[in-house]
C-alpha cells in the first residue's frame, strides 16, 4: 500500500525530521550532478565542430560524433535504473560520473576518427546513470506536493550544463587547444561523481515481504501497465517536438521570416531560457494549484503547445523581431518547460518497486525519438519543400498524445467507480 506521500511504506522507515532537512541537499546534489554530466554530453556541440577543423571532417562525420554520444544511453538506462531499484542510486550515479568522466580523459590522447567515435558512445553510455538516477533520488526523498518544484529545478541543471559548456569550452579551445578542453569536461564530471559520492545517502528499503522479480518480469508488468502507454506516447512526441525546436528552428526563422541567422541564433537562445524557466514554473503549479496533481497540467500544457506550435508555423513572417522573441519564449516553456511534469507522472505511475527502471524505459525511448526525429523532420521538410507539412504532423502527433492521456485517465475512473 502506497501512503500519502505516494510512497511505499518501506521508503518512510526514517526519522521525518531527517528526512525533511536533508531533501534539500538531496536537491542540491542531484542538480549538481545532472550539471556536472551535461557539461560533457552537450559540451560535444561545440566540441564537434572543434574536431571537424582539427582533423577536416565532413558535416555527416562531424554529426556523428554528436550522435554517438545520443546513442549511448539507449544501451544502458534500463539496466542502470535496474541497479538502482535495487542498490540504490549512490554507487551507480556516482560511479557512472566518474567512469564517463574518465571516459572522456581517455578520449584526449586519441586521435584517430574511429577509435573517438567508440570512446564517444561509452561516454554515452555512462550518461544513463544520470536522468534516471537523478529522477529517482527526488522520487524518493520529496513528498508529491513538492516532487513537481523539485523535480523542475533539478531538470535546470541540463540546461545549465549545456550553457557552462557553450560558454567555457570555446575559450579553452582557443587559449589551451583541444584536448584541455576534453581534460576540463573530465574534470567537471569526475567531480560531479564524487560530490554525489561524498554527501548523497541512500534511502534505507526493506522489502522482506517481496519476491524479487527478475529483469524481464519487470519489464514485463511495465508493458502491461497500460496507464502508462500514453504517458510514453506524450514523451515521445513532446521530446521529438524538443529537440526539433534545437536542431530547425534557427533554420526555420530564417526562411519564414528572412531572419539573419544571428539573430535566429538568439531567438533559440530565447527559447531554451524560456524552457528553463518553464520546467520550473510548471513543475510549481501542479504541485500548488493542482495539488500534486501531474495529468491536468500536462494536459493543458500540450493543448497550449499545440496552439503556440500553429503561431510558430503561421506567425513570423507577420511579427516583428519583437514579437518572434515572445513567441519563441513561450514556445520553449512549454516545448521544453513539460517535461518536469511527465517524468513525475511516469514516476508516479510506476509500481513503487521499480520506479528507476519504469522512468529508464521511458527515457530509453525518448532517446531513440532524440536520435532519429531530427533526421525524420529534415526529411520531411525536403519532400514537402518547407516547414509547414512537417510542422501540422508533428502538432497532430502532439494533440494525439494529450487526448490519449485524457481518454486513459477517464477509462480509468470509470473502471475505480464499477468496482466500489
Amino acid at each position: 500500500m502506497a501512503n500519502k506521500s505516494g510512497l511505499p511504506p518501506s521508503y518512510m522507515n526514517q526519522h521525518l525530521l531527517e528526512k525533511t532537512s536533508y531533501k534539500w541537499i538531496v536537491l542540491l546534489i542531484a542538480t549538481v550532478a545532472q550539471t556536472a554530466a551535461t557539461f560533457v554530453t552537450y559540451g560535444m556541440g561545440p566540441l564537434a565542430t572543434f574536431y571537424q577543423q582539427e582533423y577536416v571532417l565532413s558535416q555527416f562525420q562531424t554529426g556523428l560524433i554528436v550522435s554517438a554520444v545520443n546513442i549511448g544511453p539507449i544501451f544502458s538506462m534500463l539496466f542502470f535504473g535496474d541497479l538502482m531499484d535495487k542498490f540504490g542510486e549512490k554507487w551507480v550515479v556516482g560511479g557512472g560520473a566518474i567512469i564517463l568522466g574518465l571516459n572522456i580523459f581517455f578520449a584526449a590522447f586519441i586521435d584517430h576518427y574511429a577509435f573517438l567515435i567508440v570512446v564517444l558512445t561509452f561516454v554515452g553510455v555512462w550518461y544513463g546513470t544520470a536522468q534516471p538516477g537523478g529522477s529517482s533520488v527526488i522520487i524518493k526523498w520529496f513528498p508529491k506536493k513538492q516532487r513537481g518544484l523539485a523535480m523542475g529545478i533539478r531538470q535546470t541543471g541540463i540546461p545549465i550544463g549545456g550553457a557552462l559548456a557553450s560558454a567555457f569550452l570555446p575559450i579553452v579551445f582557443y587559449q589551451y587547444h583541444l584536448a584541455s578542453a576534453l581534460f576540463l569536461q573530465s574534470f567537471v564530471a569526475i567531480i560531479g561523481g564524487i560530490v554525489f559520492l561524498l554527501f548523497y545517502k541512500d534511502m534505507k528499503i526493506e522489502r522482506k515481504d517481496r519476491k524479487e522479480e527478475r529483469f524481464m518480469e519487470k519489464l514485463h508488468q511495465i508493458r502491461n501497465n497500460k496507464s502508462l502507454y500514453p504517458v510514453f506516447f506524450i514523451g515521445v512526441t513532446m521530446i521529438s517536438f524538443q529537440i526539433i525546436l534545437v536542431a530547425h528552428l534557427m533554420s526555420y526563422l530564417h526562411q519564414a521570416s528572412h531572419i539573419r541567422l544571428g539573430t535566429a541564433g538568439l531567438l533559440l537562445s530565447v527559447c531554451l531560457i524560456g524552457g528553463m524557466i518553464g520546467r520550473i514554473v510548471l513543475a510549481f503549479i501542479s504541485d500548488t494549484v493542482f495539488n500534486g496533481n501531474r495529468s491536468k497540467p500536462l494536459q493543458l500544457t500540450i493543448l497550449a503547445t499545440v496552439f503556440f506550435l500553429l503561431a510558430l508555423i503561421f506567425l513570423p513572417s507577420h511579427l516583428s523581431i519583437a514579437g518572434n522573441t515572445v513567441l519563441c519564449f513561450f514556445v520553449g516553456f512549454l516545448g521544453i518547460g513539460w517535461f518536469s511534469l511527465f517524468i513525475v507522472l511516469v514516476s508516479e505511475k510506476a509500481s513503487s518497486h521499480f520506479i528507476s527502471l519504469t522512468v529508464s524505459f521511458a527515457l530509453t525511448l525518448n532517446q531513440l525519438a532524440i536520435v532519429l526525429s531530427p533526421m525524420i523532420f529534415g526529411l520531411f521538410v525536403d519532400f514537402f519543400h518547407g516547414y509547414g507539412v512537417p510542422f501540422l504532423l508533428l502538432t497532430g502527433a502532439i494533440l494525439i498524445g494529450g487526448v490519449w492521456l485524457r481518454l486513459s485517465e477517464k477509462k480509468e475512473k470509470i473502471q475505480v467507480l464499477t468496482r466500489m
